[in-house]
Order: C-alpha cells, then sequence, then structure tokens
C-alpha cells in the first residue's frame, strides 16, 4: 500500500538520479547486490545488538533498492535482474527478522512467527503489507528493540490476513 505511494512521490527525484547513475556506469544489477550486501551488514548489526547503526544501513540500503528500478527501466530492465531483486529482497526480509531472534533469543517465537507470515505473504504485490511497511516496522524494531515481540505479531498478523483476503479475492472468481 505505501510502495505505490512512494513511489509515485519519489520518482521525480529518483529519475535524474537514475541518470546519474547510468552515467557514471553504475547498473540496476550492481545497485541490487550492494543493498543486498547493506542487508547482510545489518543483519549482523542486529544479531549482534547494534541496533542503531543497523537502522542506519537499512535506510542506505532501501535508497540503493529504491534507485535499482529506475535504473532498470532506464536500461532496459532484464527477467534476471528482476527475478534476482526478488528473491534478494525475499532473503532480506527473513535474515533481518532472523537477526532480532538471533540478537535475544527469548524473541525468537516472536521472530519465527513473522517469518512464517513474511513465507504465507510471499512476494504478493497486491498486500496489505509491502516492503515499505516491513521495512517500517523493521527500522521501528531497531530504535525500539524491546518492541520486537509485539511488532513481530503485529506484522505476522497482517502477513497472514493479507494472504486470506488474496486467497479469498482468487476463489470468489472461480466459477463453482
Amino acid at each position: 500500500m505505501l510502495d505505490e505511494l512512494l513511489i509515485r512521490r519519489a520518482a521525480p527525484i529518483l529519475a535524474p538520479l537514475a541518470g546519474r547513475l547510468i552515467a557514471l556506469r553504475i547498473g540496476a544489477g550492481s545497485l541490487t547486490l550492494s543493498a543486498a550486501v547493506l542487508n547482510a551488514l545489518a543483519v549482523y548489526d542486529i544479531a549482534h545488538r547494534f541496533y542503531l547503526p543497523a537502522l542506519a544501513i537499512l535506510v542506505a540500503g532501501r535508497v540503493l533498492d529504491a534507485l535499482d528500478g529506475p535504473v532498470a527501466r532506464l536500461q532496459g530492465a532484464t527477467l534476471a535482474g528482476a527475478a534476482l531483486d526478488q528473491t534478494l529482497d525475499l532473503v532480506a526480509s527473513g535474515a533481518l527478522v532472523f537477526a532480532f531472534g538471533l540478537a535475544e533469543p527469548e524473541r525468537a517465537l516472536a521472530a519465527m512467527f513473522l517469518m512464517l507470515g513474511l513465507v504465507a505473504r510471499g512476494p504478493a504485490s497486491q498486500s496489505l503489507l509491502g516492503k515499505s511497511e516491513l521495512y517500517c516496522a523493521l527500522g521501528l524494531a531497531c530504535a525500539f528493540p524491546g518492541w520486537f515481540s509485539l511488532i513481530a505479531y503485529a506484522v505476522g498478523i497482517l502477513c497472514f490476513v493479507s494472504t486470506g483476503i488474496r486467497l479469498s479475492g482468487l476463489f470468489a472468481k472461480e466459477p463453482a
């Protein structure tokens, strides 16, 4: 839900930046991989309870992730690039949640619940919970790590509700 709004609002800012990146020979794949490396650093920091540095790294990674789409559109998007982006996003989502469970094992059940919700939601484009909402929740958890379990359960529930809504819509369209 928030993803579309942010993309629309950020497009006038991202388009010129994308053009500059292409002029510097920085492609969408490089941005995608750089964002993945930043996510891996954030996983490390979260697992070691360095929550505020992890928050800063998450923000930087989201900026690179936001730029890879406009760069890809200017360069000519490829199926392989889109698949790589989607795969790394899914792995990062699970790994970041997993890191909170590693940091404080008493939160592992909440982390597992959220991870299961993310699996159920999958890469759903029409969801109550998009990538932006998930990263906002993870950012909140970095800023307020004591709230992680509450955040994880709330976001996990949203994932399951989104899945239910999506599936009920599909079954409603099926002929009896």
